[in-house]
């Protein structure tokens, strides 16, 4: 079955991302001289290692990318030429779990070709600590995917259950409020878990640049990194709407009010980043209105985007990743407010001419 699996799966997965791996392996390695080569890659390497931020962004990566095989093999498995997976479930558990855990170190392959050396550097320079975390860290992200694929082959049809609930009184709630009472009520682990990545995150990008907390884009980049921490939130709360709350495009209300409504909606779940952002920067009124309109329009955007690819998540984390990538140029380059003003008045837009025309029920289910 795994030679099966390999021809089909991990082949179908490399030969459609073939081109964005020659893009990978010529930045990686075409853009420097070969007589450079050896000495750019182990200062690059050394480089990760020297910072915790730098270290966890890498690791931010690898966890994107191994995200994105393992929505891409859910896509083709619900497929019906590969309805043939489902008989893996004749086998025991531990058969199970050690197939597909041999199937994604096959899909990581590209990232541990260079993770490998990048240990070996790690130990041959003392760095002991950030080793012994990569390679947990590897470990770790390799055990989970296989762990839920096993549960998503057997156990699919068994419904999730809820071990905690946040005893909210039982009070009128305004319509407007309902997608965030859903994530605290129905999504209280993806909430929990958002929110500590988005304090973790924006902690240790003040703690790495602390000898420059008076500049106002180091915290900038705190925020940025709290907005793509709410990435999932987003595509839960799309979801949401789009399989729970459809009946709500009949009713009479006006599209700027819905509008307003998710404005309120982000200003809520983004409430705990505004006030810690206010924090760091002192209270002053100008740097801190410009981080929050830079994250309000962060979260907009995204939601602009899911909607754009129709909640495709193999297309989302490609669009997060540039979106990332824009974002730092903005913050260095000083155009930060500009680019949230350009950004919210392309929410507007947009909405205002495809909301009614775009119905997301269509959408390719993933």
């Amino acid at each position: 079955m795994l030679k099966l699996i390999l021809k089909t799966l991990s082949k179908e997965f490399y030969a459609s991302h073939a081109g964005l791996f020659l893009f990978g392996f010529y930045l990686a390695f075409g853009v420097v001289e070969s007589s450079q080569l050896l000495s750019y890659h182990k200062t690059l390497m050394l480089m990760v290692y020297s910072s915790p931020l730098v270290l966890a962004l890498v690791f931010c990566f690898w966890t994107l990318y191994l995200l994105k095989c393992l929505f891409f093999i859910r896509k083709l498995i619900k497929s019906e030429q590969y309805h043939f997976v489902s008989l893996l479930t004749i086998t025991t558990g531990k058969q199970q779990f050690q197939l597909w855990l041999k199937v994604y170190l096959v899909l990581f392959l590209p990232i541990l070709g260079y993770a490998i050396p990048m240990v070996y550097v790690g130990l041959t320079e003392g760095h002991i600590i950030g080793v012994l975390a990569t390679i947990s860290f590897i470990i770790l992200i390799l055990t989970v995917v296989s762990g839920f694929m096993f549960r998503t082959i057997n156990y699919s049809h068994v419904p999730v259950e809820v071990y905690f609930i946040f005893p909210f009184p039982q009070l009128k709630k305004p319509y407007w409020t309902w997608p965030f009472f859903y994530l605290l009520t129905e999504q209280p682990v993806m909430f929990f878990l958002s929110k500590v990545l988005s304090f973790s995150l924006f902690t240790t990008v003040m703690w790495v640049f602390s000898d420059l907390y008076r500049e106002p884009r180091v915290a900038l980049i705190g925020i940025l990194a709290a907005v793509l921490s709410h990435s999932m939130l987003i595509h839960a709360m799309l979801r949401q709407e789009t399989d729970q709350l459809s009946f709500s495009r009949s009713l009479p209300i006006k599209l700027s009010t819905r509008m307003t409504h998710v404005l309120l909606v982000f200003m809520l779940i983004f409430l705990p980043e505004i006030v810690f952002y206010f924090y760091q920067t002192q209270g002053q009124i100008q740097p801190f209105l410009v981080g929050l309109w830079f994250g309000l329009a962060g979260l907009m955007s995204l939601r602009m985007i899911l909607y754009w690819i129709k909640l495709d998540l193999d297309r989302y984390f490609k669009w997060l990743l540039g979106f990332f990538f824009i974002s730092m140029f903005v913050i260095l380059s000083g155009y930060t407010l500009f680019f949230s003003m350009l950004s919210i008045a392309a929410y507007f837009l947009y909405f205002s001419f495809f909301y009614d025309r775009i119905d997301l029920r269509d959408a390719h289910q993933i």
